[in-house]
């Protein structure tokens, strides 16, 4: 049995996934198995995994059709061997050394159940946006949780026992399924972060966040209610067989977010220091939406402070 499952979900990532499959293969930590599950991909994922795979003798890949997210992860959990688990999605990257302190961190506090890193923003084409740092102590990320954050799930590490004691993923939640599984892992044990960036979390106009992104904070306000119902009956609605009400995602609001994302980028490619590009997002966010003051002041900020 190796001692990690490396767990990566795809679908239709082509574009970045040669990238990520090679931050695999560099890992300086050799004891680990990399588990795949195609979700259906239709853009040429399908290829580059299974050239992958036949030279990859650590990697096992699962091919199916589309069943979404929720059912990917729970079968990734499913399928995983490994004491421990990490996650990694397939647009983004791992630090050489991700595998290598996290395990070394799990075996120094055997009370650890899920353990994260700081992270790397990166643009599509993998310039840098900034670091996101995260608290470290168990007490600073749980009250962080509550808030929201705390962890940024796709950095992090479980012991395989924790993540199905827990119970997976769980619909109704078509974004947010990794805050919701987090906070019923943090019920296990100790959760932390390590304090080094050690994985690089690519900002894309595809991915959840900007496609569903408006529908985020009534998302998050239910999850934290259930996570005050468990601490307070012992279970929370889900668990007992009740209804969850929630908003209608509707991904043609995806548009109305690209605006706010570009800004982001144009704010985090400015602390990187790289003004020309930070020039181009806010550019661009005007051209989408010209009527939006928060462009308009990004600008002038870029043309009067340097």
């Amino acid at each position: 049995m190796p001692r990690v499952s490396l767990l990566m979900p795809v679908f239709n990532t082509a574009p970045y996934l040669p990238q990520a499959l090679a931050s695999v293969r560099d890992q300086h930590f050799e004891d680990f198995e990399v588990v795949v599950v195609n979700d259906g991909s239709t853009d040429g994922s399908s290829e580059i995994l299974r050239a992958f795979a036949d030279d990859e003798p650590r990697m096992r890949l699962i091919e199916r059709d589309n069943r979404g997210l929720i059912e990917t992860r729970n079968q990734l959990l499913h399928e995983a061997q490994g004491e421990l688990i990490a996650w990694l999605d397939s647009d983004d990257l791992c630090h050489p050394d991700r595998l290598r302190r996290q395990v070394e961190a799990f075996d120094a506090n055997p009370g650890l159940v899920c353990l994260g890193t700081n992270i790397e923003l990166v643009d599509p084409e993998g310039r840098s946006l900034g670091v996101e740092e995260y608290p470290e102590d168990d007490e600073a990320v749980r009250e962080a949780q509550m808030r929201g954050g705390g962890l940024r799930f796709a950095s992090t590490m479980q012991r395989r026992s924790a993540a199905i004691a827990a119970g997976g993923f769980r619909h109704p939640f078509r974004m947010g399924e990794d805050l919701d599984f987090l906070l019923r892992v943090a019920e296990q044990g100790r959760i932390a972060n390590l304090p080094d960036v050690l994985y690089v979390y690519r900002q894309h106009l595809l991915n959840t966040c900007t496609a569903l992104g408006l529908n985020w904070p009534e998302y998050c306000a239910v999850i934290l209610e259930l996570a005050s119902e468990r601490r307070e009956r012992g279970s929370d609605r889900l668990q007992r067989g009740e209804d969850v009400p929630l908003p209608q995602l509707n991904s043609g609001d995806a548009r109305k977010l690209i605006p706010i994302a570009l800004l982001d980028w144009a704010r985090g490619a400015l602390s990187a220091g790289d003004r020309m590009r930070a020039f181009r997002y806010t550019l661009s966010s005007i051209r989408m939406s010209p009527l939006r003051g928060a462009g308009w002041r990004q600008l002038v900020k870029l043309l009067l402070f340097r």
